[in-house]
Parts: structure tokens; sequence; C-alpha cells
């Protein structure tokens, strides 16, 4: 049962998320200490490795370079459990070092078995490491296009324990097996959201770069973390995958929270983000083979998914493992595992049926939606191409791409709207009040909520970003001071939930060129140059006295906190005075908690224990919806 409407308007007066407090960030103690040599040893090897890659470009090196960045965040993180460990990043130091003599020729990229790989990630400029598996009869100079599995990991794994998976002794037999391996690190344990689902996409194009690659015969498979991962994102990107077979895992927030505390009504909004069970209608042209074992607590994700799609008119392919904990059964994977050999992706079905909350995931096939009349409230587009006229019938969509169509219709209906169409071309429509036009333009015109520009705060933080450190004399010391420890604290945060470095600049030292990503702005307009230069073009009114946002005023004990197209790049966003707006609480207890717990904008009352005193999200036109 969902918390009354009292209980949430008395929850939105709750304290900051602890991302907002200022309380120091403590490196956990390891659990091994490094003797004198092995440090002596880590140190010399690593600046080996440094020197041997200075001068050469990131894209150039990252298979070397990727050694680097594990033994750094060994060190950073305290990821050193024993002796073992320590041997493992020492030999990652070595192939590193062997690499870097061979990166003209890469004669890793064609050895059959396992290896560690590495990219540099645009989101933050760091070499983010991925394994791949060849088999055993794999043929460098064959055009064959091969099958590639995208497997994702449970929750666990460091970037030691990665490298050993991934770095395997070397008379390790390699698998006998008609397809390539992709598994991704996903930037750690954080679920496959935020950064950690760039980082599939990230790896997977770096591998389609290397390899010859059936784009018809992807797989997503995953079990316990990486089942969540596989239900998420097999439903919100229905339109890449040949197959899809979740293990365990969750598919919602609500239940598996396990939790009866009220969260404030945006909260609850925001899970539909990323709950698989709301997207279950994708499913309609993605067969998902799911598993669980028989005595799994997580059996329950495949159980809701079954009853999701159930409610769509869709059966799912269960398989339960008899008598099984949180483990595949030996006979279940082989099952599963014979099933996926069947699959072909369906490039261009001549029916689609598509459903999302967020423009954030907005295709499926030839269907793309390009605006909403509502931000998370559910918008669904069902298109049947027929020889002559393709029927389409939506709701909750205010703007919509069709094509190419899979046939050489001349007429559209769509809903029961009648209208003369252009065979082999993309159908551009846009609606107004209850009539369909054909558009001009790939969206909206003016300022407009559209794929990658449609919020939350945390999508900021999914594509690249710099935070800007104001440097100036602030408005409002207490805002200044909250600002400073909030920039601080996920710098540290970045690290441990994200495994990089989040870029910074002092405001004085951002230059036009760092307009090309999302700009993250702490202070107020006195403190920051560059927040100053952009005020008057932001929903918000600032004074020396305070602020003005949602037809409120607020006095200088308050901040606010909000995402935004940046006036100086509309095609990117800018945040103030926020990172991700849940924090290391969440990072170590579970994944479902990684959920937006501030929407596109909030108001904070700062002191001692800083509160939300308003929040919301912006319409479609990023305009303030009218005040609490």
């Amino acid at each position: 049962m969902r918390p009354s409407l009292l209980l949430l308007g008395l929850a939105m007066l709750a304290a900051v998320p602890a991302a907002f407090a200022q309380q120091p960030f403590s490196k956990p103690p390891p659990s091994y200490t490094l003797t004198p040599e092995e440090r002596s040893q880590l140190d010399l090897r690593r600046q080996q490795l440094a020197d041997r890659l200075k001068g050469l470009r990131p894209e150039e090196n990252a298979d070397a370079a990727v050694f680097l960045h594990v033994a750094r965040m060994a060190d950073q993180l305290g990821l050193y459990a024993n002796k073992n460990h320590v041997a493992a990043v020492l030999r990652g130091l070595e192939t590193g070092l062997q690499r870097a003599d061979l990166l003209g020729v890469r004669p890793w990229r064609s050895q059959p078995g396992r290896t560690l790989r590495g990219y540099v990630s645009r989101i933050d400029g760091s070499v983010q490491p991925y394994g791949v598996v060849l088999p055993a009869d794999f043929d460098p100079t064959s055009r064959k296009p091969w099958r590639l599995d995208v497997v994702l990991h449970g929750r666990g794994p460091t970037e030691v324990t990665f490298l050993q998976q991934n770095e395997p002794p070397r008379n390790t037999r390699p698998p006998d097996q008609p397809y390539i391996e992709l598994h991704p690190f996903g930037r750690g344990n954080n679920g496959w959201r935020w950064a950690g689902e760039t980082d599939v996409f990230e790896a997977l194009e770096d591998v389609r770069k290397q390899y010859s690659i059936d784009p018809n015969r992807i797989i997503l498979r995953g079990f316990s973390m990486g089942g969540h991962g596989a239900w998420h994102m097999g439903v919100h990107y229905p339109d890449l995958w040949a197959a899809v077979s979740p293990g365990a895992g969750f598919s919602e927030t609500g239940i598996y929270r396990k939790s009866n505390d009220p969260v404030p009504a945006y909260q609850e909004q925001g899970w539909h983000l990323y709950d698989a069970v709301d997207y279950a209608l994708n499913a309609a042209h993605t067969p998902f083979i799911a598993y669980g074992g028989e005595k799994d607590p997580q059996l329950q994700a495949s159980l809701q998914m079954r009853d999701a799609m159930a409610k769509e008119g869709l059966a799912l392919n269960l398989i339960v493992g008899p008598n099984t904990e949180h483990a595949y059964h030996p006979d279940s994977l082989k099952e599963i595992m014979r099933q996926l050999e069947t699959h072909k992706r369906e490039p261009r079905p001549k029916q689609v049926k598509f459903t999302t909350w967020t423009l954030k995931y907005n295709r499926s096939h030839w269907v793309i939606l390009n605006a909403l009349q509502e931000h998370y409230r559910r918008a669904t587009v069902k298109a049947d191409a027929g020889d002559e006229t393709v029927t389409v019938t939506t709701e909750n969509v205010a703007g919509l791409f069709l094509g190419p169509i899979p046939t050489l219709a001349t007429q559209l209906q769509i809903d029961g709207q009648r209208m003369s169409i252009t065979p082999n071309r993309v159908v551009r429509l846009s609606r107004k009040g209850q009539v369909w036009s054909i558009a001009k333009g790939d969206g909206p015109a003016g300022l407009a909520k559209r794929k990658g520009l449609q919020g939350p705060i945390d999508d900021a933080f999914t594509d690249r970003f710099l935070l800007v450190r104001g440097t100036g004399a602030p408005w409002s010391p207490a805002a200044q001071t909250y600002a400073d420890g909030v920039l601080r604290r996920f710098q540290e945060e970045w690290r441990l939930g994200f495994r990089g470095e989040a870029p910074v600049k002092d405001d004085r030292d951002v230059a036009a060129t760092d307009w090309d990503g999302n700009l993250v702005l702490f202070g107020d307009p006195g403190s920051n140059s560059v927040l100053a230069k952009i005020i008057g073009k932001l929903p918000v009114r600032w004074t020396r006295e305070g602020f003005q946002a949602a037809g409120r005023n607020y006095g200088p004990d308050h901040l606010p906190v909000l995402i935004y197209p940046n006036p100086l790049n509309p095609k990117k966003y800018v945040v103030l005075n926020s990172g991700h707006t849940w924090t290391r609480k969440e990072i170590e207890a579970s994944n479902v908690h990684l959920t937006p717990k501030l929407p596109d904008w909030a108001v904070l009352r700062l002191g001692a224990a800083p509160e939300v005193v308003n929040a919301g999200y912006f319409d479609e036109a990023w305009g303030f919806k009218a005040a609490r």
C-alpha cells in the first residue's frame, strides 16, 4: 500500500540525503597491510608503466593503462585483502609493461581465452576495465560475424578480483564455445545504473570496433545484481538484444527495498525511471529466458515480471532451479544456454509495442518518442505497419518519429486521425491538444525536455561532466560552506561508487571547450563566476538577499539545487550545488536504493541538519509546475 499524501508531505520536510551532509569521508581500513617490500615493488612497477605510456594518447594505450587504473584503485580504496591480491596486481602491472611494448600489434586481441581490456570513458576520462572471452577456434583473419554475449556480474567484484577473473593463468584452456563474451565491469557495484549503465555501452562499442559482431545476435545475460541489470537493460533497450536471460536480481523498488517508511512523492515518481516491471510491455519483441532458484528469495524478480507481463498479454519463459538457493542449477543453466542459441533479433518488425516513463528511454525499433505530455506518467505507443496503412495508438505522447517503416504504406492512422505519408521516409509527428500533424525538425521547438535532456539531477553524471568550484566572494558564506562540502564529498564518493576521478576546475579556469559536457556549479553567483554569467537565464532569480524559485522567496539561509539546460550550450545540462543525490550509505547497502533522492529541482534550508523544503520536476518546457 502506498503512503498517504499527508505522510508524503511530512516526509518531504525531512533531513537532506546524506550526500549533502558535510561529515568527512573515511576510507575503510585495508584488510591486509602491505609489507615494505610489496609497497616498493608496486610503486616501482607503477612508475615504470606510467613512464612507458607517457606521451601516448589514452585511446592508444588503454589496454595497458588499465592495469595502472587497477593498481590506483587498489591503493586508494584499500582493496588488498591478502597476498594473492598483491601478486595479482603486480602481475597485472607486468602485463601492462609487456603490452606497452606491443601496442602496435596488440596480440592479446586475437588470443583465445579470457583477457582484461580497457577503454577511455567519455564521462570522466578514466580508463575503465572490461573482460573479453574469445573462443578456442577464434580466427582473427576470418570475416565471420560472431554472436556476442554481454554478461553482467553480480555484486561484489573489485578491480583486483575482476583482474584475477579476467587475467587467468596462461595455461588456462580457452572455452569451446561458438560466441564471444563481453564482461563489463560496470564501474563497480552500482546495480548497472547511472554511469554503470553507460559503461556497458562504452565497453560494447569498444568491442564492436575490434571484432566482427553480428548485430542481430547480441545476447544479454546476468545473475544476481547482473540479473537486475539484465531485467533493467533488457526492457529499457528492447531493440538491441537477440534475447535476454536474467537470473535472480530484482525488478522493482517498492517491495525489494524492504521498508514501509514513507518517501516523498517525487522519490516514488523517480522509481519509474528504472523499475523493470513498469516496462514489461517492451518484452513483446525480445525473448526473455528468466531464471530463479526454487529456494532463492530473489526468484521474486521473475515472479513480479511474470505478473507484469501477463497484464500486457505476454508470457514469460521462466526456468526454476529445483531445490536451489541463490545459484544456477546446472541443468537449468544448460537449458538456458541451449535456448539462447536459437534466437536472432528481428531488426524491423511490422508491429511495435513500446512503453516508457521518461525520454531517457525512448525507442524501440522504428518507433522513437521525442516528446511526452508529462514525464513519470506512463507513455505507450502501439504501431502496426500494414501494406497500405500504418496504424498507431498512443498515450501520453506529444512527439513521435516513425521510420524507416518496414512497409511501403502511404497512409497513417494515428489515434483515429488519418493522413498521407511518403514511403521509405521517416515520419515526424507532433501533437497539439488532440491533433497530430507532420512536424519539421528533430523535436519540439525552443526549451523542451528531450532525449538526453530530461533530468533528473543524477542524469548529469551519465555522460561527460565537469565540477566547477567557486573561488570568489560568496553572497552567502553558509551556502558556500555547504557547497564546498558537497563538492569534496562527491569527489570522494564518485571514486567509491563509480571508480574514477571526478574532473574539477576552479571557475576562473573554465574554457569554452568545457561547455561540451555537463557543467556542475558549486556556490552562488557571488562566488562562482560561471554561475554569475548564466544566472539571468536560469529559472531562479538570485540576489544577495536571497532567491526566488517556484513562486516563493527564500533567504540566504536557503540554497537552490537543480538541473537545467545549460544556457552556454543548450544541448547539455547545468547542475547547481549537487552531485549524485544518494550517498555512500546507499552505495554500500543495496543497489535498489540508487534511485533519485531529489528530482529536477529542490530548495534546501541550511543548518546543522539541512532540510528539503520544496522540490519537484520541471514541466516539459523546463518550467516550474504549480508550487506545493
